[in-house]
């Protein structure tokens, strides 16, 4: 292991500094810089960091009672993640990053980390010999650096004009054009990062694009590729005097961030497990899967969508947020849609994640609602054609708190992330609830202070 530090550094004689990255039960990334030298003492197994630092909230700080502060707040071996070692070509300064993840002394991985749930989730698919194919669609805004006066987002200049974006423009070709240095930067980016960015599209709101991932069968890596595809495209965005926001619902009246993601299984041989019959209708382990994602998808709504904001984006009927239980062919409106596909090329559309949301626990949900729907053979409901929202009671349109609580008290989530996992998870959300429902917020102010 140390000589392939060795030989990166070779290869690398002007690196000025190593990035250290893991990721928190939020998506964060948290970690160090550190000398170059320290590549190889990482590789040695002697680079460590805070086990507590994966319950951190949103604001990074630790709140009382996850059980990883107060028993000693010990220390964790970092192990790189080989395939994320690789030099950012965004940085001023010449720049390496590496993802790690955390084991104890045991070599025994550290239950709090979302990479090791997504791994122990893995480890299930193995032993019926299967595994996932999945890629994610990842939607963000693109807004100006400069916030308004009472510090909302507001839209980038219209390059060459004094104008801010207006218009939806879904696909707009001209839109692309006018960011094209930004995407050919991000485009650079990932070819030097190894992620296998596919497409890249106006979305349905100013200021709003999709990139795709390209599908493989290695879910981890996919998960790794998709959590510095976001951070990649935040520095890149940085560059050209913008921001990248992947917030649920930044802007109250236009379309929210999804992280859709695409799944089929293969067997041991290769083959596409998931098929379906002459009139579409899913078939044995593809029915399982669907059936399973639709059941359980209350459970793991909390790791779907992450945050207070994450909940204005899943409004009933109001738009593509799916929020029934519900699948269709060609549906958008469903809660899982089956594109119209070759045989080899069959799968499934999950519509429930935020972009806001960790890739490696939106990726975890999914597989352990898909397990849990093969080994019980849980039935599919009859197919939804039409508008899903129409046809279906809200399941899904339900708060932050109620989401959270729901998940707290999961036994699916329990058994496939863990009890230790599960409470300080629950910890940590109810932790932040409790400061968004005690903060009087501006728009209160200004209905109630002077009329009241």
């Amino acid at each position: 292991m140390t000589n392939i530090a060795e030989e990166f550094l070779k290869n690398n004689p002007d690196l000025e500094k190593i990035e250290f990255i893991y990721v928190d039960f939020n998506g964060i990334p948290r970690g160090k810089y550190a000398a170059p030298k320290t590549l190889v003492k990482a590789f040695d197994g002697g680079l460590k960091m805070p086990i507590s630092s994966y319950v951190l909230d949103v604001w990074g700080d630790n709140p009382k009672g996850t059980g990883l502060v107060m028993s000693g707040d010990g220390d964790a071996i970092c192990r790189p993640v080989i395939s994320s070692l690789a030099v950012t070509p965004w940085s001023t300064r010449k720049t390496a990053q590496c993802l790690v993840s955390m084991e104890n002394g045991d070599g025994e991985a550290i239950y709090a980390d979302p990479r090791q749930i997504l791994s122990s989730v893995l480890e299930r698919f193995q032993k019926l010999n299967l595994k996932p194919v999945i890629a994610p669609e990842m939607e963000f805004y693109l807004v100006d650096k400069q916030l308004q006066k009472n510090g909302h987002p507001q839209m980038p200049i219209i390059p060459g004009t004094n104008r801010r974006y207006e218009d939806v423009q879904l696909l707009n070709l001209n839109e692309m054009d006018d960011f094209e240095s930004f995407f050919a930067l991000v485009e650079k980016s990932a070819h030097s990062l190894g992620i296998p960015a596919e497409t890249a599209i106006k979305e349905c709101a100013p200021g709003q694009f999709e990139i795709n991932l390209l599908h493989h069968n290695d879910a981890l890596l996919m998960a790794d590729q998709a959590f510095l595809m976001k951070r990649l495209i935040k520095n890149c965005a940085r560059q050209f005097n913008m921001n990248a926001t992947f917030m649920a619902k930044p802007f109250s009246d236009q379309a929210g961030n999804g992280m859709h993601a695409h799944l089929s299984i293969i067997d041991k041989d290769g083959n596409n497990v998931f098929t379906v019959d002459k009139d579409k209708q899913p078939q044995g382990i593809f029915a399982n899967s669907i059936a399973g994602l639709l059941k359980n998808a209350p459970d793991f709504l909390s790791f779907y969508a992450s945050h207070s904001n994450s909940y204005r984006r899943l409004v009933h009927n109001a738009d593509h947020a799916p929020t029934t239980l519900s699948w269709g062919n060609e549906n958008r409106t469903a809660l899982v849609r089956l594109p119209e596909a070759s045989s080899k090329a069959t799968r499934l559309e999950f519509r429930l994640p935020s972009a806001d949301s960790n890739p490696y626990l939106v990726f975890a949900s999914i597989l352990s609602s898909v397990l849990s729907g093969i080994t019980n053979k849980y039935p599919l409901d009859k197919e939804t054609i039409g508008n899903a929202h129409a046809q279906h009671e809200a399941a899904l349109g339900i708060t932050w708190r109620e989401a959270v609580d729901k998940t707290s008290e999961s036994p699916v989530v329990k058994e496939f992330f863990g009890e230790k996992f599960q409470k300080s998870y629950q910890c940590v959300k109810e932790s932040e609830i409790k400061r968004f429902e005690s903060t009087i917020t501006d728009f209160e102010y200004n209905s109630y202070l002077r009329h009241l």
